[in-house]
């Protein structure tokens, strides 16, 4: 009888030991406001020469795979801007803290990113990989 109280005394302080980093990452890891900074380049026109892009954006994630976005992007050869322009769309989350994200906004398509979550939630990392003429990278913090 007493080895199983102690063999159960030490599972327990085993398991409450245990911290929520051994647990990888889900959904409610990405969660709430973030603010990016984007650079990278695109087509200037459909076939045109590849133009800088920079911008920033605020990216807010609902925790359950869903986000909405304002972004400020500007190009550097066509004259772009596009202030304060909605988005919307979802993201998936690997227990090893990849992913993947989707973003819509009006009058552009659809963009795939890659997405790696770092810093416990605290920071995403993301590059573009569809539409493939779009080379585009940013950087995430929580609020």
């Amino acid at each position: 009888m007493k080895t199983l109280i102690l063999t159960t005394l030490v599972a327990a302080g085993l398991c409450a030991g245990q911290t929520n980093d051994d647990d990888g990452c889900r959904l409610t890891t990405v969660r709430g406001d973030y603010g990016f900074s984007i650079s990278g380049s695109r087509p200037s026109s459909p076939g045109g020469p590849l133009e800088q892009i920079l911008g920033v954006a605020m990216t807010h994630f609902d925790g359950a795979g869903g986000l909405t976005q304002i972004d400020n992007i500007h190009g550097s050869i066509s004259g772009f801007a596009a202030p304060d322009r909605p988005g919307t769309g979802t993201y998936t989350l690997n227990n090893d803290c990849t992913g993947t994200m989707t973003l819509s906004n009006q009058g552009a398509p659809t963009l795939t990113l890659r997405i790696v979550v770092v810093d416990h939630g605290r920071e995403i990392r993301t590059v573009v990989v569809s539409p493939a003429a779009v080379m585009v990278t940013s950087d995430g913090r929580r609020l």
